[in-house]
């Protein structure tokens, strides 16, 4: 069996849809059997697989994507670097 540090580091250093077949097995078995690191291991396959979704329908989404006014876009601009540069 994998142990939930292994887990961790795999999920860690690679996406878990580009695993191979079988590590991905044992890691989903470990995943759903584990009290311990389950949860929070679900969430990050969870979390790597929408954005690998996002990722691959990104430009079909940005035409639908409401655009932001331009005078919103530059009261933002200036409210972020006053936040970064406090004077």
């Amino acid at each position: 069996m994998i142990t939930c540090k292994q887990v961790s580091n795999a999920l860690s250093r690679e996406d878990y849809k580009d695993m191979p077949f079988m590590r991905r097995i044992l890691i989903r078995l470990h995943v759903s059997l584990c009290l311990i690191c389950g949860k929070f291991n679900k969430q990050v396959i969870e979390s790597q697989n929408m954005c690998s979704c996002y990722k691959e329908n990104e430009d079909t989404l940005a035409a639908i994507r409401p655009k932001m006014n331009t005078l919103k876009k530059e009261e933002l601009s200036r409210l972020l670097q006053s936040q970064i540069n406090p004077k």
